[in-house]
């Protein structure tokens, strides 16, 4: 639960990103209400300004759109991704609508592709501003599909069931979309994957995208923290292939390699 939520105003919306395919990154909010264990954007903290830990505060940055309309320019294009270190669709964005007033925005501005990611099926209720968008795709990001295991690991986030529904409605609608399996969390992911695989071929998603497990930015900790009351036999196990991962995720691609095999959509690693 989120014990911090601030309005705060921003200088500037749209940042340069240094993510390889996109050009820009829009983060309506500091801090995430998600919470996830392993979430590596928690170096936000040193801008945050506060005492509380990650998970635990939420910064609203609530004049964005308005700041937004100032530095969309004349031609301006190129890929922008909504978010890259906060969830555009946590719990606050119901009450606040600081995203869905961004992309009312960026729909007035069709140079832009659009990237959305998130974990939140909240973002059914802005299709109507989706649609006007020429060139936008949605991707959820999911990891497991364990109910227990988001309790622990993703304690703010939707069930893995209401993403899913909401790729579904999404692709009804005639969105381009994807999942991104992230993080691939060692012995968790790969006895999910068969789950997850079946479901991106349901709701017929273009791709899926892989990404490995990242330990940095003080996440470590909450990481073990989490397994340890997850599944505490198997934590030995997880500190030992976290040592020396790359066999691993070796071992995991050539995996998917052979599952993917039927599925209709690419995906990357």
């Amino acid at each position: 639960m989120v014990e911090e939520v601030r309005e705060v105003f921003c200088k500037g919306i749209l940042s340069r990103s240094g993510i390889g395919s996109v050009d820009y990154s829009i983060n309506p909010y500091t801090g995430c209400s998600h919470g996830c264990a392993y979430c590596y954007a928690r170096f936000m903290l040193r801008y945050a300004k506060t005492r509380q830990p990650w998970g635990k505060f939420v910064h609203v940055k609530i004049n964005a759109p308005t700041v937004l309309m100032k530095e969309i320019k004349g031609n301006m294009s190129g890929t922008v991704l909504l978010s890259s270190v906060c969830d555009p669709y946590q719990e606050l964005e119901k009450k606040y609508e600081i995203t869905r007033k961004i992309l009312q925005v960026i729909s007035k501005h069709n140079n832009f592709k659009v990237d959305i990611l998130t974990k939140s099926n909240l973002i059914v209720r802005d299709l109507d501003i989706i649609k006007k968008i020429k060139n936008v795709e949605v991707g959820f990001s999911i990891s497991h599909f364990d109910e227990e295991f988001r309790r622990i690991f993703e304690p703010g986030a939707p069930s893995v069931e209401k993403r899913f529904d909401a790729l579904e409605t999404l692709n009804r609608d005639g969105v381009e979309t994807y999942v991104f399996v992230a993080p691939v969390i060692p012995l968790i992911t790969d006895r999910d994957m068969e789950s997850i695989l079946e479901n991106a071929k349901h709701c017929n998603v273009s791709y899926l995208f892989f990404d490995t497990l990242n330990i940095k930015c003080g996440n470590w900790k909450p990481i073990t923290t989490a397994m340890e009351k997850y599944e505490p036999e198997i934590l030995p196990r997880f500190v030992e292939v976290m040592e020396k991962p790359e066999r691993y995720y070796s071992q995991f691609k050539e995996k998917i390699l052979e599952m993917c095999n039927n599925l209709t959509c690419s995906f990357t690693f």
